[in-house]
């Protein structure tokens, strides 16, 4: 059996694995392309484990030889393309016992596979993939429990399409390699920040283009109802500036294989354009004048009635989902806020929680790291 070398922290009895803490600071967050699906960003990743044979060793030693020691071979498996890539070791000192502190700084493109089906209203994670190349069996991932990490938004580049929450999360996972042996199994972690859209755009450029367009509708009733190729026209007109609002909405999102919000709206809109086609297309078989009018009335009540179901519906749907959003935001918001009370021994001012309602967390030491990285 092997001798346990994670560390004095090591919460289980009898630990065959070595415990890596990682730390995760997102510096700075460029361009989030929806259409490829990937964002670019400044990250510094720390990674922190215990190393026995270096107790003896000054603190301060610049002369260590480190590939003669063990190394957590930590990589970032989303990154896309990189144009910068630091990296550098330090040892530390804590109470006698020696740890390694691995630092990397990456300024790269990563991918992210979006969840676009709230679309324009979606939150969307952020996320930087870290794994290792050893064996799930030796090594176990985990959050830094010493330091917290962070996101400056401070540095966001597109504050104007979307809004940066200020917490980070961390999710385990294990990837596989093709063959299934246990131990080609890698242990890794999924550190995301989020990022919530701002909609203006798409409300007042689309969705509210549309609801003008499919009221429109409404006004073909005023043609004579023995005209049926004045109002269809007028009709098919709208079907078509409808369907031109559809491609645009195709422009701005990936090619995906189920509706966003904005896709059901606009086919709901173009269903409503339908069914008024219909209508006009059919009202002049009936051949009673009287009949014929009354029906048309009837059926012009039965349309508006439709259209303003089908607004408040809508409507009533986003905000069912913004508040389930807000309310998983919320939860993981008092986690951080927990994570930060036992690491700073102390809670955020309550100014600070008035003035943002996800609180801007200041990472211990996030300004000194900052200058020294920048």
């Amino acid at each position: 059996m092997r001798k346990c070398i994670c560390n004095s922290m090591c919460l289980t009895i009898g630990c065959l694995k070595r415990q890596v803490f990682i730390k995760v600071s997102f510096l700075k967050i460029g361009e989030i392309d929806t259409l490829k699906e990937n964002f670019s960003a400044d990250v510094y990743i720390q990674s922190r484990w215990r190393e026995p044979q270096l107790d003896k060793q000054a603190a301060n030693s610049t002369d260590i030889d480190w590939k003669a020691y063990w190394d957590a071979k930590i990589k970032v498996q989303n990154v896309l393309s990189e144009t910068r890539h630091d990296h550098w070791k330090v040892l530390q000192k804590e109470n006698g016992e020696a740890f390694v502190i691995d630092k990397q700084r990456i300024k790269a493109t990563f991918a992210e596979n979006l969840e676009l089906l709230l679309f324009p209203f979606d939150i969307q994670d952020l996320s930087v993939n870290v794994s290792t190349e050893h064996s799930e069996a030796d090594v176990e991932l985990l959050e830094e429990i010493k330091e917290i990490s962070s996101v400056h938004t401070e540095t966001f580049a597109k504050q104007q399409e979307w809004h940066l929450f200020e917490f980070v999360e961390f999710t385990p996972k294990v990837s596989t390699k093709e063959y299934a042996n246990t131990k080609y199994k890698h242990p890794g972690l999924i550190i995301s920040c989020n990022a919530r859209r701002r909609a203006g755009f798409f409300v007042w450029n689309v969705l509210l283009i549309m609801t003008l367009i499919s009221s429109l509708s409404i006004a073909t009733f005023s043609v004579d109802r023995n005209k049926p190729q004045n109002r269809l026209q007028l009709s098919f007109t709208l079907v078509l500036t409808g369907v031109a609002f559809k491609f645009v909405a195709n422009q701005t999102i990936p090619k995906i294989s189920y509706l966003t919000q904005l896709d059901r709206y606009i086919l709901g809109s173009m269903t409503f354009l339908y069914l008024v086609c219909i209508w006009h297309s059919i009202v002049v078989l009936i051949s009673d004048e009287d009949d014929g009018n009354t029906a048309d009335k009837w059926a012009f009540v039965t349309f508006i009635i439709l259209f303003s179901i089908f607004q408040i519906a809508f409507f009533i749907n986003v905000l069912i989902q913004g508040y389930r959003r807000w309310r998983h935001a919320k939860t993981i918001e008092e986690k951080y806020e927990e994570k930060y009370k036992n690491i700073c021994g102390e809670k955020m001012s309550p100014q600070k929680k008035k003035s943002n309602p996800f609180r801007k967390m200041v990472t211990v030491g996030s300004i000194a790291l900052s200058s020294k990285l920048l």
